[in-house]
């Protein structure tokens, strides 16, 4: 239970990061309780606050936090949680509650301006270029992967294969299939996460992909077992005569990446 806690409180310190936005949403809940206010007021603060205390208790109390990262979201998307705390609408009901009717025009001009002058300074600026990067293509996806796909594409058309399912570095799992839906996988991204394998064959595959040094004639065998005729696997030469060796064809080169063929139908 306390590892489960200092998972829940590195997340929270991931998640308010270096700006203040966390201090100015507690800030604007004390505001709000210990302010005067009629009865409509005080059932919506009442609403909001408890619900934010009702949200801490269980993001932070260790046995509903290893039922929600176990079963219901997973623990290293533990920080998706935070999408359901009332934060922004807490912050602007805590300043839009100083805008009585009765103020003048001006003032309620300066208390907005004073609240956007806020928020700004208590947060950090997003439009950074370890944020933000020029995209390669208007896919929005590494050019590389273009690349390959067309590369697996003009070979799969050479050879008149129809059906194309490819296993490939993990690097690449997020991308292939927003390319080309057509090319087929034994696993996709959430493989990455442990998660997503159809049967043992593509676990086994994925298992020999993230080994330092893969089991080749293994990957041939499961990659029979499901199909999978394309290879996109890391240059290397002794890696490509091993593959060679075992029946795969080089079909295309990458800067990085050597694209093998395995014809399933002389196995």
């Amino acid at each position: 239970m306390r590892e489960v806690f200092r998972m829940a409180w590195e997340v929270y310190g991931q998640f308010i990061g270096s700006g203040m936005h966390m201090g100015l949403f507690l800030a604007a809940l004390l505001f709000l309780n210990g302010t005067p206010k009629a009865n409509a007021e005080r059932a919506r603060t009442a609403l909001l606050s408890w619900y934010s205390v009702f949200f801490f208790g269980i993001y932070f109390f260790p046995v509903t936090a290893k039922i929600i990262m176990e079963y219901c979201i997973g623990a290293d998307v533990y920080w998706r949680m935070f999408w359901i705390l009332p934060l922004p609408m807490v912050v602007a009901y805590g300043f839009a509650f100083q805008l009585k009717p009765a103020l003048p025009w001006r003032k309620k001009a300066a208390l907005v301006a004073g609240a956007a002058l806020v928020i700004a300074v208590t947060g950090s600026a997003v439009y950074t270029p370890q944020n933000f990067s020029k995209a390669d293509n208007i896919y929005k996806i590494p050019q590389n992967v273009v690349d390959l796909c067309d590369q697996i594409e003009e070979d799969a058309t050479m050879r008149g294969v129809s059906h194309k399912k490819a296993i490939v570095v993990n690097e690449l799992l997020p991308y292939v299939r927003q390319y080309d839906a057509e090319i087929c996988m034994p696993y996709g991204r959430n493989a990455l996460r442990n998660k997503g394998f159809e049967n043992k064959n593509s676990k086994k595959i994925y298992q020999v992909m993230c080994s330092q040094q893969p089991d080749l004639q293994s990957l041939k065998k499961y990659s029979k077992r499901e199909a999978c005729n394309y290879l996109v696997y890391y240059k290397d030469n002794l890696a490509q005569e091993a593959l060679c060796g075992l029946g795969y064809e080089v079909a295309g080169e990458l800067d990085a990446y050597t694209i093998f063929y395995l014809n399933l139908k002389d196995l």
